[in-house]
């Protein structure tokens, strides 16, 4: 796939402007497909085990290399997977017609993301019938040495809740704003602000940047999250590929 000139330009300049004000202006409800549900909810998941593993390793660590492929693909109905590295996440996906949607996702089978190996996790994620809101959280554990004994696994959670705008007259751009905390036996340890841009493909080829920065003290040691992807038809559904950057 390859990406749109057009829409990396609108997604570069989107993201040097305040979203907040755009927002407050021009925003109306995203109107997001089930199958662009279940994706950010896919790419969401492969980017909580990314934080946690930053939490758990620390910034320096992962941002060498810091560069890890992510993509996938979603069916018409919701359901698909992606893979982050070497670890893949399932998405499932119910639709209420009157209160929304539910993704239900898991793993399939234990994977490895740079040197942290990841497992057991689930998760359940709720959108609005229109898609302005998204919340949810997952379960997962990390080994980062001795995995082969299971007393190794460390227990992690991740909980998430992002507000969508469509802010285009004619074509859709979607924009998001959310906040997600990493905890550790139930325990924040790390929180993030994130936002992200989407151009949708819309017969052609769209563009999608998330991006997440730790909420943190001044001049504390702190990485950015950045995933950059583009975004094709598939079917009905919607495939998409990138890599994340830990900055």
């Amino acid at each position: 796939m390859k990406k749109s000139l057009l829409s990396t330009a609108i997604a570069g300049a989107l993201l040097a402007t305040s979203s907040v004000a755009i927002a407050q202006v021009f925003a109306t409800a995203p109107n997001l497909s089930v199958p662009e549900k279940a994706a950010f909810t896919c790419i969401e998941q492969a980017l909580s085990v990314t934080a946690a593993v930053v939490e758990r390793t620390g910034c320096a660590a992962v941002a060498n290399p810091g560069v890890y492929s992510l993509g996938g693909n979603v069916n018409f109905d919701g359901d698909g997977s992606c893979t982050l590295d070497d670890f893949t996440i399932t998405v499932d996906t119910v639709v209420d017609d009157f209160r929304g949607t539910n993704v239900l996702t898991a793993n399939n089978g234990r994977g490895q993301v740079d040197d942290v190996e990841v497992d057991n996790k689930t998760g359940a994620y709720w959108f609005s019938r229109l898609g302005e809101i998204m919340y949810g959280s997952s379960d997962f554990t990390l080994c980062v040495a001795d995995c082969n004994n299971p007393v190794k696994d460390e227990d992690y959670d991740e909980h998430i809740i992002k507000d969508f705008y469509d802010i285009a007259s004619v074509s859709r751009i979607i924009i998001d704003e959310g906040l997600e905390v990493i905890t550790k036996e139930d325990y924040p340890r790390m929180k993030f602000r994130q936002d992200s841009t989407y151009v949708p493909p819309n017969g052609g080829i769209g563009d999608l940047i998330i991006t997440k920065v730790p909420i943190a003290p001044e001049n504390s040691p702190v990485c950015t999250i950045l995933y950059d992807a583009v975004v094709d038809d598939l079917s009905g559904g919607i495939q998409f590929s990138g890599n994340v950057t830990v900055l």
